[in-house]
């Protein structure tokens, strides 16, 4: 009898765990961040939002250029870096599925201009549609 329940429990707990796992919604997205020459760029910021351009992030990449953003709900996400004075440009509509993983490759390929001066860097503000 006391495996019996033993047995009825730990199926219980074990359907359980799987309808928690079946209702998420969310994936990860993640990737490096290499500069113009190909190499991998540490601590970079990396910017994320959603492709409406809502619910702006910010992250940073770690000593290697890499990056992980994990519990990214299902979506399409616009994705940038910069760092070393420059910026990368925006990805779009990246595609975060389910359960997945999103990788992106963010090459650093124009300069910063310095605050004050006008640029040719359209859409380097997070939270705006690029």
């Amino acid at each position: 009898m006391r495996n019996h329940r033993f047995a009825a429990v730990a199926f219980g707990l074990l359907l359980l765990s799987g309808l928690a796992c079946a209702r998420t919604t969310e994936g990860v997205l993640d990737g490096v961040v290499l500069s113009g020459k190909g190499a991998p760029v540490a601590f970079a910021a990396v910017f994320w939002q959603a492709a409406d351009g809502k619910a702006p992030h910010a992250v940073r990449a770690n000593k290697s250029g890499y990056f992980r953003i994990p519990g990214v709900p299902r979506g399409l996400y616009d994705i940038r870096a910069e760092g070393l004075g420059m910026v990368s440009d925006w990805e779009h509509n990246i595609y975060v599925p389910t359960g997945k993983v999103a990788s992106v490759t963010l090459r650093l390929t124009h300069r910063i201009p310095p605050p004050g001066t006008t640029g040719s860097n359209k859409g380097a503000t997070i939270g705006s549609k690029p």
